[in-house]
């Protein structure tokens, strides 16, 4: 089982100690992924509340995990569909 370590990363200016099952380098990506979405929301919006910024950034970061989904989703229809001709075929000529 793996044990769980603290990261220590920086978001958007503030320091943060992560613990989790993950290996550090694998958190910090995700929170230098984290801290380049919130600067360029502050950037883009030139916001100053970084409660906004940060709740901006995640409805971002939640909208591409939704699209990645459904594509994901999709594509296992597709793959499956193709799956269920095929073995049809194969039924069909053997």
């Amino acid at each position: 089982m793996d044990r769980v370590k603290s990261t220590r990363v920086e978001i958007f200016g503030s320091e943060y100690h992560i613990r989790a099952d993950a290996e550090s380098e694998y958190v910090k990506t995700i929170a230098a992924y984290v801290d380049a979405k919130m600067r360029e929301i502050a950037e883009k919006q030139r916001l100053v509340s970084s409660t906004k910024v940060a709740i901006l950034a995640a409805i971002n970061i939640a909208d591409e995990v939704f699209q990645e989904r459904r594509i994901r989703e999709q594509t296992e229809k597709d793959v499956t569909a193709k799956a269920e001709e095929l073995s049809e075929v194969l039924a069909r000529e053997l």
